[in-house]
Parts: structure tokens; C-alpha cells; sequence
């Protein structure tokens, strides 16, 4: 370990690791300045902002943004004084149904109005246009519960700072335990779940502020304004196509008091009312012009950053130039400032990094005179060290010529000898390049042998893609689909399945609507909600139909929805399936019963994205996703008349076919597993295993009903066995098991696929093969390489040493006896490598852990065997091979 000298002579000596310290100090020191003085330092922060924000281009003002304000001809028809709110219900409706997408209202609604200005009945009025109308946002809703005037204004609060200048508007305020949106970010949201209800929007919560850009010098006079009485006189003699003009696809803000002057001081030096301010804050979102300002945390770091440059230029350079690369670093950051507000509407910190420069500066001045003198004492010190040093290796330097000279005697001895054996190491040289020749043509002509096989792998490889797969998938995809699928509750190993489920990924994210077609039991809701779970919908509700188990007289109110007293038996309102699954998916499940008069409704559904509750005149409008499933031939319906052209290219925008269970019988084996150990546990019995007979019935069984069918199956042997093992009898599938005619019957099919006993089968069909047996496995060659290995271990314990009968017990097969043998002598040679240098068995065991990581754990055993009789018996050889009797 370094000792504490050592630790500060380096520290002395690095620049960096003195500025970082210096400029950590300045900026603890910067910020609790910042806290305790936060009036001088906010004045310093906003120069920048104030200067950009009167003396920039003005930014644009949003095409889509109306105000309609209050005007001497509409107070001299309503009245100087409050407005009936009758009114305000006409305007309401006006422009919702002349096309605007927002509305807002700067009008309270904590008190109802007096007798003289419509009392209930006006209140009445509109309240019922802002629920036809909507959305529309008012300073206080109806159904707010907003009891204090401090919170009823926290809906138009705009924030002052110490020279009461407003700049900052809050996303929210909380009053009365709940939180109030800001007015210009509330009508800024309902604009766009109007136009862009996908795209993320401002946070609904917390505390944050915005800064605001104002438009020209902030009064309203920068915004398109129409007069309240023009609105009302086009209103009155029905000149709709001039409220379109205004109206049809803008935010409109109505602003019925009087705004002349305010109470709100602009960086322009303007004064205006919290509700100009707040249509600053709308135009500013919907153009796009946002300022930013860092967080507390990006102040520090900024701070720090700048006060690390200012003491690593004061302490790395000395005298005036130090003092002018650091000026030049600051000045550099304040034209930082401004090109950051300029270009990137960023504003960042002032004060608070000027001075921490300053602290450093002071800093920096008195830490060089006070290291000054230490400094000193180190040069003397290491002046000392290295005159001790230079002393050593002269010394050292003696010897060593000392040394080689005694050297350069026995050189001289050690030639002679060599001279002698000249005849000798001749022979041996002549031998070597002999045998290296023989190596040479070996591995020459290995490599070709490999080149050959190579290139009839690639041959065969090229016929199968040709014939069997028409897009092929490597090992890691499948094993990453495969994954993913069970993830999903899909259970499946089989390519083609695989490879939909990849189509079906892709186009998911994709608003297009989805058809899932399939015999009954291939899993076609399961596909559904996969749709769902991987689009952007993922987060709403999924609401699953089936279309055949609803009644013909019920299938407008199931699926859009009544009104009160719209039929005997409304006794409310009642949302419908498409209503519920708003922003969300809805299935629809065997679509092909349809009648035709119901498929002409859905087909409306589907084209306008609106339908009409039963009872209702006002048509309600979703946003769904589509997702249907039949088994029917939709195809065949559209010929024969059964099924309506129009609606089935409404619903074919993606089209996904499943294949039934018998076109892919390598999951049998799979779900077999999982629903022996789900049924049986269902069922309070111990999990059964299935006898190779039984699961090579259930392998060739037509499973008509699919993967129902099967389960079904399974669950009546589970529930009528006896015994642990299920067989042929216990399936009770009669003939009907018989294979169908043109399928090849497997050889041998095992329970567990991956068990050692079926890899051990497919290592003999394959002639241990490792590539060609990793294939159908699924595996990689390296995985196979471990379990044989593991089997070759087994083995040898088994056979208490004996290579031919363990070797035989592998290869099965005396064709293969001879590959075995040395796989296995191989695979023993490794572990007597490993094992040699150690001195106990503990040692040599924690070693072979970390070579034969990959090793199963149960094969593991056996090299633990292996190596404690080769340390129990104290030698080599006793952990050699015998031949065999």
C-alpha cells in the first residue's frame, strides 16, 4: 500500500487531481453562495434570457391558434358588466360544430349564476354545450372541487421572480389536495389527443415550470384575435361557412372579460393578465418553440465543469499566461450561453459558474503560495533519491560484469561439448524435418478433407433451403423467438410457426388491422393477444369477443352501447365493447358468423372509426385497433355470398393463417410435458411421464380439435390412470391413432427431447456427428461436445475403468466403436492435463470446475469420481485406462 507521503507527493505533482479538488471546493462553495443569496444570482441568470427574448426575431405564431375576445360592440349588446352564461353555451357549441378541435373558456364556474343573468337554466345551458361540445377547458370545470381562491388561480398562475418579471409558467399547481393543470398546457393537451393522440405529451404531474417564449412584445395584440360580437352576428344570421373559415381545425380561446392591462410584468417591459401569459405558453407549444433550462443537478455539473478548466489552466500554466487562458475559458463560456439560447432555446447558468471561477482564481493564488515551499522539499527529496539510485546501479553494474564474464567461460566449456555431439543433433535435425514434413502433408491433407466436407455441407444445405424452407433462421433467432413465444404463452419449437410469430412482431406496431385464421384450438386468441401485448397499445385495455355467442337482437347494444330508456330494460347508460376498448385492441372472434345486416354495421365501425349508441343521435368516435379470428374461408363467404366483399378487405390488412397442431408435430412432445405437469397438478396426483409408445400415438394421432383436443386427452388419462406411467391403453384413442397415410414414422421418440438418452440417440443416428447431431437438437456444437463428454465420463465410472466396455456402452452400435474410443481417450487425456500439476484432489476438483464449466451437473459427479480415485490410489495410473478383458 502507498503510504500517506507517497499519496501527496502525487497529489502535488498531477495537476488534474488538484484541479478536480479545487473545482469539487468552488463549486460547494458556488452553490451555498447561490442558496444564500439566490436574489443577486437569479438577477445574473436571467440577463442572458431577458436580452435574447427583446431583441431576437420574433417566432411564428401557430396558424392553428384563434382568440375571440371581448369588444366594445359585444359589451354594448350583453352588457359592460358579467355575461349571461347562456351565452357563452352558444359560442360553445358554435365552434364545435364548425370544426375546432380545442376550446377554451376563461370563465370560473364556483358560483352559480344570479337570477338576472339566466340563474339555473343558464348554468343549465351550459353545462350540457361543454359536455356536446368537448373537450373544452375552463379556468374551473364542473367537475372540479376547487374550494380556495389560491387554488381556483393556480389554474392561470404565472410564476414572478425577485423583480417581478414573469417568465415561468408552473405545468401544474396543487390546491386542496389535488393537482391543477396549467390553462395553456391543458387546452396545448386536448389539442393533441385531437390531432396526435400517439405521440407523447407534457407530464400530467409534478411540480416542474416552463419558460415562456413570448410572441412580439406579449401582449395580446400578437395573436389573431376575432371580436366576440362578429362571432355572434355570423351566429345569429347562420353564416356557417365564415365560422368554418374561423373555427374548423384551431384551438379557439374564448376570453369574455376584459383584458386590457394587467397585473403581469414581461421581460419586454409590457404589463398583461396570467391569461395572455398562458396563450404565450399555447403558441409556444404548438410551434415548437420551447426554451429549456437545466435542472439544479445540470447547474452543479456545469458549474463544476467550468470551475475544473479555470484551476487546471491556473495551476498548469504560470503567471499571465495562466490568467489569460483561463479569462479566455470563461469568455468562451459565456459565448456559450448565448449560442446554446440561440440555437438550441437553452438556458444555462451564469452566476453561479462565474463564481466558482472566481473562488478559484482566490483559490488557486493562496494553495500555490502555500505549496510553494512542500514543493521545494519534494525536488530535494527526489534530487536525493536519485543520486542512492544512480549509486545501486552502478553497483549492481559491477556485478554484473562480473558475472558475464564467469558466463563467458562456461560458454566457451558448453561449446566444446556441443562440438562433440555435432554428428548427433545432425541426425536429430534431418529426423525433425522429416517428421515435420510427414505433419505438413497430414495437415495439408486434412485441411482438403475438410474443404470437400464443407462443401458438400453446403450443397445439402442448399437443397434443403430449396425444398423445405424457404427463409431460413439461424440457432440464436430461433432460441430468441422461441423464447419470446413462451414468454407469451405460445409453446412452440416449430420453425414456420416461429417465423409467423417474427412476421407477427413487425407488424404489430403497425395500426393495420389483423386477421387470424386457423382451425378451432391452433391458438388464434393467443395470437391476438400477442398482437396487442407487442404493439404501442400494450399499456390500454384488450376486450375479447365472440361474435357467435352474441345474440342477433343484442349485437348493436353489446357492441356500441345503449342510452337510458332507449329499449325496455335500459335502465342506464351502458358503454359498448368498441367504447371500452378505446385506445386499446378489441378481438373479434369467429367473425365469419356474421350476419350480412351486422357486417354492414361493423363494416361503418371499421371505415369512420364512430358508431351511434342505441338511442343515441350523437355518434361516439374511438380509436381501436382490430384485431378478428375465424375458421371459416372468408374467401369462400365473399364468392358465395355469405360474406361482404368490402368488409373482408377491411379486415385483411394483415393476415396471419396458423398451422394446426398435426403440420407441426415436433411440439407435441413439448406440450405434452407442460400439460402432464399443469393437469396434474390441477388435479392433486404426481406428475405422470408418457411411455414412447403413448407419445408416439400422440406424435401420429389427427388431432382435429388441435391443441384442445389434445389437452382434453390428456386430461381424461390423467384423471382414469392408476399408475405413474401413461401408455397407449391409458390415451384410449382406439384406432384412430392409426398414422396417416403419407407420414414418415419416427424412429424412436422419447419423453424428454433433450434428455440423455434421446441425445445419446440422435449422437448414434448421426454417426457422433457433433455438427449434424447439434442441428436437430437445436443446440450448438459446443453443447452437444459437453453432454457427450459428460456421457463418456458416466461411462468410464460405470465400467469401473474398463475403455472397451465403456466405449461400447456408448456407441451402441460397433460401427461407431471406433470414433467412440477416441473421443473418449480424448476426453480422458484433457482431464489427466488438467489434474497432473495439482497436489490434492480439493485442489485439482476447483480447477475442473472452472475448465468443465459447461458440464452438466450431474455429469459433474463423474469427474469427481474419476479424480478422487486417482488421488485416493496416489498415482498416474490409476486413473489410466484398461483395455478390457
Amino acid at each position: 500500500m502507498l503510504d500517506a507521503a507517497c499519496l501527496w507527493r502525487q497529489f502535488l505533482s498531477s495537476p488534474w487531481l488538484q484541479a478536480g479538488a479545487m473545482g469539487l471546493l468552488a463549486t460547494v462553495l458556488a452553490v451555498g453562495l447561490w442558496a444564500a443569496a439566490s436574489t443577486t444570482f437569479t438577477a445574473l441568470d436571467w440577463t442572458a434570457y431577458d436580452f435574447w427574448l427583446t431583441d431576437r426575431a420574433p417566432i411564428q405564431v401557430s396558424s392553428s391558434l384563434l382568440i375571440v375576445t371581448r369588444d366594445p360592440a359585444s359589451e354594448e349588446e350583453f352588457g359592460a358588466g358579467p355575461w349571461d352564461r347562456a351565452i357563452f353555451a352558444r359560442l360553445l357549441i358554435s365552434a364545435h360544430e364548425s370544426g375546432a378541435l380545442a376550446i377554451g373558456l376563461d370563465h370560473r364556474l364556483d358560483h352559480a349564476s344570479p337570477a338576472q343573468l339566466g340563474g339555473a337554466a343558464s348554468d343549465a345551458l351550459l353545462l350540457e354545450a361543454m359536455n356536446t361540445a368537448g373537450p373544452i377547458i375552463v379556468v374551473q370545470g364542473p367537475d372540479a372541487t376547487l374550494v380556495s381562491d389560491a387554488a381556483i388561480a393556480g389554474h392561470l398562475l404565472v410564476t414572478t421572480h425577485f423583480d417581478h418579471v414573469a417568465r415561468t409558467v408552473p405545468v401544474a399547481t396543487t390546491g386542496d389536495r389535488q393537482s391543477v393543470p396549467a390553462f395553456g398546457i391543458a387546452l396545448y393537451r386536448a389539442f393533441q389527443q385531437q390531432t396526435s393522440p400517439t405521440k407523447p405529451s407534457l407530464s400530467d404531474g409534478g411540480t416542474g415550470s416552463l419558460l415562456v417564449n413570448y410572441v412580439g412584445n406579449g401582449t395580446i395584440d400578437a395573436f389573431p384575435t376575432v371580436p366576440i360580437s362578429s362571432v355572434w352576428n355570423a351566429i345569429e344570421h347562420h353564416e356557417s361557412d365564415r365560422l368554418t373559415e374561423w373555427f374548423k381545425g384551431k384551438v379557439v380561446v374564448f376570453l369574455p372579460n376584459p383584458i386590457a392591462g394587467g397585473s403581469l410584468l414581461l421581460p419586454t417591459g409590457q404589463t398583461v393578465t396570467s391569461s395572455v401569459a398562458h396563450l404565450h405558453v399555447l403558441n409556444m407549444l404548438l410551434t415548437d418553440n420551447q426554451i429549456y433550462q437545466l435542472g439544479a443537478t445540470g447547474r452543479s455539473l456545469m458549474t463544476l465543469l467550468v470551475a475544473w478548466l479555470a484551476a487546471w489552466l491556473l495551476l498548469q500554466f504560470r503567471g499571465t499566461t495562466s490568467l489569460i487562458l483561463a479569462g479566455t475559458a470563461v469568455a468562451i463560456y459565456g459565448a456559450l450561453i448565448l449560442l446554446a439560447l440561440v440555437a438550441a432555446h437553452l438556458v444555462l447558468p451564469l452566476a453561479m459558474p462565474l463564481t466558482a471561477a472566481l473562488l478559484v482564481l482566490v483559490g488557486t493564488t493562496i494553495w500555490s503560495h502555500l505549496t510553494a515551499h512542500q514543493r521545494l522539499m519534494l525536488l530535494e527529496q527526489d534530487m536525493l533519491r536519485l543520486q542512492q539510485e544512480a549509486i545501486a546501479v552502478r553497483e549492481a553494474l559491477v556485478l554484473r560484469e562480473t558475472r558475464a564474464e564467469t558466463l563467458q567461460e562456461d560458454l566457451t566449456v558448453a561449446r566444446a561439448a556441443i562440438t562433440q555431439s555435432t554428428g548427433q543433433q545432425e541426425e536429430l535435425t534431418r529426423s525433425a524435418d522429416v517428421l515435420r514434413s510427414q505433419l505438413a502433408d497430414a495437415q495439408a491433407q486434412e485441411d482438403e478433407a475438410r474443404r470437400k466436407l464443407e462443401g458438400l455441407e453446403q450443397q445439402l444445405h442448399s437443397l434443403r433451403a430449396a425444398t423445405n424452407e424457404s427463409i431460413a433462421i439461424g440457432d440464436v433467432e430461433l432460441d430468441r423467438l422461441r423464447d419470446e413465444c413462451r414468454q407469451l404463452g405460445i409453446i412452440t419449437q416449430d420453425a414456420g410457426l416461429l417465423r409467423l410469430y417474427r412476421d407477427l412482431k413487425k407488424g404489430a406496431k403497425s395500426p393495420l388491422t389483423v386477421l387470424v385464421l386457423g382451425e378451432p384450438g391452433t391458438g388464434k386468441e393467443l395470437f391476438a393477444r400477442a398482437v396487442h401485448r407487442l404493439s404501442p397499445r400494450a399499456g390500454k385495455t384488450f376486450i375479447a369477443v365472440n361474435m357467435a355467442a352474441i345474440s342477433p337482437e343484442l349485437f348493436e347494444s353489446e357492441l356500441f352501447g345503449h342510452t337510458k330508456g332507449s329499449f325496455t330494460g335500459a335502465m342506464a347508460d351502458r358503454k359498448g365493447y368498441f367504447e371500452l376498448a378505446n385506445h386499446g385492441t378489441i378481438f373479434l372472434d369467429e367473425i365469419g358468423d356474421l350476419r350480412l345486416d351486422h357486417q354492414s354495421k361493423l363494416l361503418r365501425v371499421l371505415q369512420e372509426k364512430s358508431f351511434y349508441r342505441v338511442g343515441a343521435t350523437i355518434p361516439t368516435t374511438v380509436d381501436v385497433r382490430i384485431v378478428a379470428a375465424t375458421n371459416r374461408d372468408l374467401q369462400r363467404g365473399v364468392s358465395e355470398g355469405w360474406f361482404r366483399e368490402d368488409l373482408y378487405f377491411r379486415l385483411t390488412g394483415l393476415v396471419f393463417r396458423l398451422p394446426s397442431l398435426r403440420e407441426r408435430t415436433g411440439d407435441v412432445p413439448i406440450l405434452a410435458e407442460i400439460f402432464l405437469n399443469e393437469i396434474s397438478g390441477q388435479m392433486g396426483k404426481p406428475v405422470l411421464k408418457l411411455s414412447n409408445e403413448a407419445l408416439r400415438v400422440l406424435v401420429e394421432q389427427e388431432w382435429k380439435g388441435n391443441v384442445r383436443e389434445f389437452r382434453h386427452c390428456l386430461e381424461q388419462a390423467i384423471a382414469l390412470n392408476d399408475g405413474p406411467l401413461l401408455t397407449k391403453e391409458s390415451l384410449r384413442l382406439g384406432s384412430a391413432s392409426a398414422s396417416p397415410t403419407g407420414r414418415a414414422k419416427p424412429s424412436q421418440i422419447l419423453p424428454d427431447p433433450a434428455s440423455d438418452a434421446a441425445v445419446l440417440n440422435c449422437l448414434r443416428q448421426h454417426g457422433f456427428d457433433m455438427q449434424a447431431t447439434a442441428k436437430p437438437l437445436g443446440w450448438d456444437r459446443s453443447t452437444v461436445t459437453q453432454r457427450l463428454k459428460g456421457l463418456c465420463f458416466q461411462a468410464l465410472v460405470e465400467a469401473d475403468g474398463d475403455q472397451a466396455k465403456a466405449a461400447l456402452a456408448i456407441a451402441g452400435d460397433p460401427s461407431h466403436l471406433r470414433t467412440v474410443e477416441l473421443k473418449l481417450m480424448d476426453y480422458h487425456s484433457h482431464l489427466m492435463s488438467v489434474i497432473e500439476p495439482f497436489a490434492t484432489a480439493d485442489e485439482a476438483l476447483l480447477d475442473c470446475k472452472r475448465r468443465f464449466k459447461n458440464l452438466p451437473d450431474r455429469h459433474f459427479s463423474s469427474v469427481e469420481t474419476l479424480v478422487r480415485q486417482y488421488f485416493r490410489q496416489d498415482g498416474p495410473t490409476s486413473l489410466g485406462l484398461r483395455k478390457g478383458s
